[in-house]
Protein backbone atom coordinates (compact mmCIF):
# COMPACT_ATOMS: atom_id res chain seq x y z
CA UNK A 1 0.00 0.00 0.00
CA UNK A 2 2.93 2.31 0.68
CA UNK A 3 4.09 1.88 -2.92
CA UNK A 4 0.68 3.00 -4.15
CA UNK A 5 0.81 6.14 -2.01
CA UNK A 6 4.30 6.92 -3.29
CA UNK A 7 3.07 6.43 -6.85
CA UNK A 8 0.17 8.81 -6.21
CA UNK A 9 2.49 11.49 -4.84
CA UNK A 10 4.99 11.00 -7.67
CA UNK A 11 2.43 11.25 -10.47
CA UNK A 12 -0.05 13.55 -8.72
CA UNK A 13 1.44 16.82 -9.91
CA UNK A 14 1.48 15.62 -13.51
CA UNK A 15 -2.12 14.41 -13.32
CA UNK A 16 -3.33 17.71 -11.89
CA UNK A 17 -2.29 19.40 -15.13
CA UNK A 18 -4.70 17.26 -17.19
CA UNK A 19 -8.22 18.40 -18.07
CA UNK A 20 -11.16 16.41 -16.68
CA UNK A 21 -11.79 14.83 -20.08
CA UNK A 22 -8.15 13.78 -20.49
CA UNK A 23 -8.02 12.44 -16.92
CA UNK A 24 -11.21 10.42 -17.46
CA UNK A 25 -9.83 8.93 -20.66
CA UNK A 26 -6.59 7.95 -18.91
CA UNK A 27 -8.41 6.51 -15.88
CA UNK A 28 -10.71 4.38 -18.01
CA UNK A 29 -7.77 3.09 -20.07
CA UNK A 30 -5.84 2.12 -16.93
CA UNK A 31 -8.97 0.58 -15.35
CA UNK A 32 -9.50 -1.69 -18.36
CA UNK A 33 -5.88 -2.82 -18.25
CA UNK A 34 -6.04 -3.39 -14.48
CA UNK A 35 -9.24 -5.40 -14.76
CA UNK A 36 -7.65 -7.59 -17.45
CA UNK A 37 -4.57 -8.06 -15.27
CA UNK A 38 -6.66 -8.95 -12.21
CA UNK A 39 -8.70 -11.40 -14.30
CA UNK A 40 -5.52 -13.06 -15.54
CA UNK A 41 -4.16 -13.39 -12.01
CA UNK A 42 -7.43 -14.84 -10.69
CA UNK A 43 -7.40 -17.36 -13.56
CA UNK A 44 -3.89 -18.41 -12.49
CA UNK A 45 -5.22 -18.76 -8.90
CA UNK A 46 -2.54 -16.44 -7.48
CA UNK A 47 -2.46 -13.81 -4.75
CA UNK A 48 -0.96 -10.41 -5.67
CA UNK A 49 2.34 -11.43 -4.07
CA UNK A 50 2.61 -14.38 -6.48
CA UNK A 51 1.76 -17.14 -4.01
CA UNK A 52 -0.91 -19.70 -4.95
CA UNK A 53 -4.39 -19.64 -3.44
CA UNK A 54 -5.00 -22.02 -0.57
CA UNK A 55 -6.49 -25.14 -2.21
CA UNK A 56 -10.11 -26.12 -1.78
CA UNK A 57 -11.24 -28.72 0.70
CA UNK A 58 -11.24 -32.39 -0.28
CA UNK A 59 -15.03 -32.62 -0.70
CA UNK A 60 -14.93 -30.36 -3.79
CA UNK A 61 -12.67 -32.76 -5.67
CA UNK A 62 -13.75 -35.62 -7.89
CA UNK A 63 -12.65 -39.27 -7.63
CA UNK A 64 -9.37 -38.62 -9.45
CA UNK A 65 -8.57 -35.87 -6.90
CA UNK A 66 -8.98 -33.18 -9.55
CA UNK A 67 -10.83 -30.00 -8.77
CA UNK A 68 -14.21 -29.96 -10.50
CA UNK A 69 -14.09 -26.27 -11.43
CA UNK A 70 -11.56 -23.61 -10.68
CA UNK A 71 -12.36 -21.16 -7.93
CA UNK A 72 -13.82 -17.84 -8.97
CA UNK A 73 -14.44 -18.97 -12.55
CA UNK A 74 -17.40 -16.61 -13.04
CA UNK A 75 -16.51 -13.89 -10.54
CA UNK A 76 -13.67 -12.62 -12.73
CA UNK A 77 -15.89 -11.74 -15.70
CA UNK A 78 -16.73 -8.13 -16.52
CA UNK A 79 -20.36 -8.73 -15.53
CA UNK A 80 -19.26 -9.01 -11.89
CA UNK A 81 -15.83 -7.35 -11.75
CA UNK A 82 -16.70 -3.74 -12.38
CA UNK A 83 -14.91 -0.45 -12.30
CA UNK A 84 -16.39 2.94 -11.64
CA UNK A 85 -15.09 6.46 -11.61
CA UNK A 86 -14.95 8.12 -8.20
CA UNK A 87 -13.77 11.51 -6.98
CA UNK A 88 -10.35 10.02 -6.18
CA UNK A 89 -10.00 8.08 -9.45
CA UNK A 90 -11.11 4.60 -10.43
CA UNK A 91 -12.43 1.87 -8.14
CA UNK A 92 -12.39 -1.77 -9.22
CA UNK A 93 -14.63 -4.14 -7.30
CA UNK A 94 -17.44 -6.64 -7.48
CA UNK A 95 -21.18 -6.12 -7.83
CA UNK A 96 -24.15 -7.62 -5.99
CA UNK A 97 -24.03 -10.91 -4.07
CA UNK A 98 -20.66 -11.62 -5.66
CA UNK A 99 -19.21 -8.67 -3.72
CA UNK A 100 -20.08 -10.39 -0.43
CA UNK A 101 -18.53 -13.68 -1.55
CA UNK A 102 -15.41 -11.89 -2.76
CA UNK A 103 -15.07 -10.02 0.54
CA UNK A 104 -15.29 -13.27 2.52
CA UNK A 105 -12.47 -14.76 0.45
CA UNK A 106 -10.40 -11.57 0.25
CA UNK A 107 -10.16 -11.20 4.02
CA UNK A 108 -10.61 -14.84 5.10
CA UNK A 109 -13.86 -14.28 6.99
CA UNK A 110 -16.43 -16.74 8.35
CA UNK A 111 -19.52 -17.63 6.29
CA UNK A 112 -21.93 -20.47 5.66
CA UNK A 113 -20.96 -22.89 2.90
CA UNK A 114 -24.61 -23.45 2.00
CA UNK A 115 -27.82 -21.73 3.03
CA UNK A 116 -28.51 -24.06 5.96
CA UNK A 117 -24.98 -25.45 6.17
CA UNK A 118 -22.27 -25.04 8.77
CA UNK A 119 -20.34 -21.81 9.30
CA UNK A 120 -16.76 -22.14 8.10
CA UNK A 121 -13.61 -20.01 8.41
CA UNK A 122 -12.43 -19.38 4.85
CA UNK A 123 -8.77 -19.08 3.95
CA UNK A 124 -7.65 -15.67 2.73
CA UNK A 125 -7.46 -15.57 -1.07
CA UNK A 126 -6.71 -12.06 -2.30
CA UNK A 127 -8.85 -11.50 -5.37
CA UNK A 128 -8.02 -7.83 -5.78
CA UNK A 129 -4.67 -6.23 -5.11
CA UNK A 130 -1.76 -4.60 -6.86
CA UNK A 131 1.23 -6.55 -8.09
CA UNK A 132 4.57 -4.85 -8.73
CA UNK A 133 3.96 -5.24 -12.48
CA UNK A 134 0.59 -3.48 -12.23
CA UNK A 135 2.09 -0.55 -10.36
CA UNK A 136 4.79 -0.26 -13.03
CA UNK A 137 2.11 -0.49 -15.74
CA UNK A 138 0.13 2.35 -14.15
CA UNK A 139 3.22 4.54 -13.95
CA UNK A 140 4.18 3.75 -17.56
CA UNK A 141 0.67 4.43 -18.86
CA UNK A 142 0.50 7.80 -17.09
CA UNK A 143 3.93 8.83 -18.36
CA UNK A 144 3.10 7.71 -21.91
CA UNK A 145 -0.22 9.56 -21.82
CA UNK A 146 1.34 12.78 -20.53
CA UNK A 147 4.21 12.65 -23.01
CA UNK A 148 1.82 12.57 -25.99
Amino acid sequence: MAELEALTEHLGSMLNQLSDQERRKLEMHIARKLRASQKSRITKQQNPDGSAYVPRKQRLRDKKNKIKNKMFNLIKNAKYMRFERTAQGIAIGFAGRVAFIARVHQYGLRDKVEKDGPTVQYASRELLGFTAEEIDMIETEVINFISK
